[in-house]
């Protein structure tokens, strides 16, 4: 369809990168470490390592339990992203 974004797959997405380089900021300025934001979501450092490398996705729940781990507002954190300007 005319005006449609190509499909691509989500974790080669710009938009998705520009999400996980937000979530890194976030635990760099918390100065948590992969393992400490892991265990504070549920994951293993091992996943927090895929995830900020791309080769792991992350879901929506363990984005929202990254956010609210490094004391930042998902309110404010998920709106960066609603601007249809990418």
């Amino acid at each position: 369809m005319e005006g449609q974004k190509q499909s691509i797959s989500s974790i080669h997405d710009p938009e998705y990168h520009r999400i996980i380089d937000a979530l890194i900021s976030l635990r760099e300025r918390a100065k948590l470490s992969q393992k400490a934001i892991a265990h504070e979501i549920g994951l293993t450092q091992p996943d927090i390592s895929k995830i900020e490398r791309r080769e792991r996705r992350i879901d929506i729940l363990e984005t929202l339990r990254w956010v609210r781990a490094t004391d930042a507002d998902p309110a404010e954190f998920f709106a960066q992203f609603t601007s249809s300007e990418g």
